[in-house]
């Protein structure tokens, strides 16, 4: 149950034995390099990599699903938008009733070049967060000298983020129970709000709270905390990090040396 509320779960994959500051730090490089590719090949196999390494760590197929469809939508609606917006070469046209939308060459091949960025960037990071628990994460960036600030506020955000999901589901079904279900769409939408402008004061409330408390036990963003990691990297992830490293450098290389 202590895992439940999290993206990480245990396991003894090799994923989840491999040293967290190794994963974030490749993981972390893979986001950055697969955001820059311009060969959609190489940003197809990118993804095609990322989602066997996430088959690996046996995670069920549902779930990942459902966590790569808010991402895959928002793709698809760039992608939609440069095809229709952008170039001025015509490979066809979509009537629609009495509309003809042209669809360019040039905002096909950047939408989708564009979406497969998107969804290996994800996968990237459902990679690591599923593989690797948010306290080595926040560890790692540590080390790697991100401000103090931004990972305090990372932190509690994510910290507080499931509760303020329990909250609102248990807003909305105390809503149904009281006839909320079967109303018009438009009062729907108005009960929606109301729950989602409840809910967020409810979040500020117990924002200021938190840190009215954190202040009373001496908080202070300045203040060193003491170190997560106290032994080196082990022998045989740093190989395998340094071997990842190499793999992220012949592909970024390769992807600029086309021509």
């Amino acid at each position: 149950m202590q895992f439940a509320a999290c993206n990480w779960s245990p396991g003894t994959t090799y994923l989840h034995r491999l040293d967290g500051r190794i994963k974030t730090g490749v993981l972390l490089a893979a986001v950055v390099i697969a955001s820059v590719l311009t060969r959609w090949p190489l940003a197809a196999g990118a993804l095609l990599v990322t989602l066997a390494l996430m088959y690996t760590l046996h995670m069920p197929l549902k779930r990942v699903l459902w966590r790569m469809s808010v991402p895959f939508g928002v793709a698809w609606l760039v992608f939609l938008s440069l095809i229709f917006n952008t170039g001025h070469t015509v490979i066809g046209v979509i009537n629609f009733w009495h509309v003809s939308l042209p669809v360019y060459r040039e905002g096909f091949t950047l939408g989708f070049l564009i979406m497969l960025r998107i969804l290996t960037a994800v996968s990237l990071s459902m990679l690591l967060s599923f593989s690797t628990p948010m306290v080595e994460i926040l560890a790692t960036l540590r080390i790697f000298k991100v401000p103090g600030l931004i990972l305090d506020l990372a932190d509690m955000i994510y910290r507080y983020a499931f509760s303020l999901e329990e909250i609102a589901a248990t807003m909305r079904k105390a809503q149904l129970a009281r006839g909320g279900e079967g109303l018009p769409w438009h009062q729907r939408a108005r009960d929606v709000g109301m729950v989602a402008g409840n809910l967020l004061i409810k979040a500020f409330d117990r924002s200021v709270r938190v840190y009215k408390a954190m202040l009373a036990r001496g908080y202070d963003e300045d203040a060193k905390t003491p170190p997560y990691y106290t032994g080196p990297v082990p022998a045989n992830d740093l190989r395998a990090g340094a071997l990842a490293g190499l793999m992220l450098l012949a592909l970024l290389v390769c992807n600029f040396a086309i021509a």
